[in-house]
């Protein structure tokens, strides 16, 4: 029997969860960074901003928005089709099963550099369609900033909001908005859960190659880096921020709307993320290969099974030759 409580609860899932892998870093490039930079402040390369750039124009290509077209020109302007630089994962079913408008993006990032300069490249298209489309314009001081000097992510509100921020009338102009047309609200929280796999503190190229050489016999989902961690313990802290997740759709109605929830994150938290959220097994986590920097992974909701669906086609293993294919 439903208490008066329960009654008010809404499930408000969000239409879709998007996961982006961070774009090219200088470590995917020249892994002897590693040895003697910190793995969450290895920045992106420049071929990493512009994935990340690509990787806003692909998110607003399967958003529910008002202007299509401004969708088309921005892909114009920052979408790459070379695969040399972004290589992208195909949709496949995907066509929206709700028209209701996507207005309100929830981003969770890992802290890393990376990861959060990535972000500030998908953040670069969205600005762009909303002054484009609602003449809503980015404060300068209010800005999302991966980096500074006391801190690595800078958050305008102050101390007392750490964490977290949004494009509101402190951080974005909306005195000249245009009142008939709606513009993206975004919302960006920092989730350590997010992280990249621990492979150890500074590691040295020559004992790592060892290291990626045994875990090939080992297996990659139960092999555990020394000092680090193994994909498994990854997968409980994937269980921990699901549940919040969880728990955020089962808010009553005067909580804040998600309509998009996007992750970003890391390759191996991505496959992760997909095998606890789809029950895999650990053989069919281990059939997949790692999906390319800067790509976009959708899930999408059917209201009439209340069940979520991959429309990205991830890349597996050539069991016969050691290869990726798609």
């Amino acid at each position: 029997m439903s208490t008066p409580e329960t009654s008010q609860r809404v499930r408000h899932k969000p239409r879709l969860v998007v996961l982006i892998r961070h774009g090219e870093s200088e470590s995917n490039i020249n892994k002897s960074v590693n040895e003697y930079i910190p793995n969450q402040l290895i920045p992106l390369t420049e071929k990493g901003y512009i994935q990340a750039h690509n990787a806003g124009v692909q998110l607003l290509k399967v958003l529910n928005l008002e202007d299509n077209k401004l969708v088309d020109k921005l892909a114009d302007k920052y979408e790459i089709k070379d695969e040399n630089v972004c290589k992208g994962l195909p949709l496949e079913g995907y066509k929206p099963l709700s028209k209701d408008k996507d207005c309100n993006i929830v981003f969770y990032t890992s802290p890393y550099r990376r990861t959060r300069e990535t972000l500030r490249g998908v953040l670069d298209v969205i600005d762009d369609y909303n002054l484009e489309h609602s003449n809503v314009k980015s404060c300068p001081d209010g800005a999302y900033k991966p980096t500074g000097k006391q801190q690595y992510a800078v958050w305008p509100w102050g101390p007392e909001t750490s964490g977290e921020y949004t494009n509101s009338e402190t951080t974005h102009d909306l005195s000249e908005k245009v009142e008939s047309k709606d513009y993206i609200k975004y919302r960006v929280k920092d989730e350590p859960r997010l992280r990249e796999q621990d492979f150890g503190n500074f590691q040295e190229v020559s004992s790592m190659k060892d290291v990626l050489e045994k875990r090939k016999t080992y297996g990659h989902f139960f092999f555990r880096f020394p000092q680090g961690e193994s994909a498994a313990d990854v997968y409980d802290r994937v269980a921990s921020f699901q549940e919040t997740l969880f728990r955020h759709f089962e808010e009553r109605q005067s909580k804040k709307i998600r309509d998009v929830i996007v992750l970003v994150t890391h390759g191996i938290y991505s496959r992760v993320f997909l095998m606890k959220w789809f029950r895999w097994t650990y053989e069919e986590f281990e059939s997949f290969t790692n999906v390319p920097n800067g790509c976009v992974i959708v899930m999408e909701l059917d209201e009439k099974t209340d069940r979520y669906f991959l429309r990205t086609k991830l890349p597996r293993w050539d069991c016969e030759n050691g290869t990726s294919v798609e």
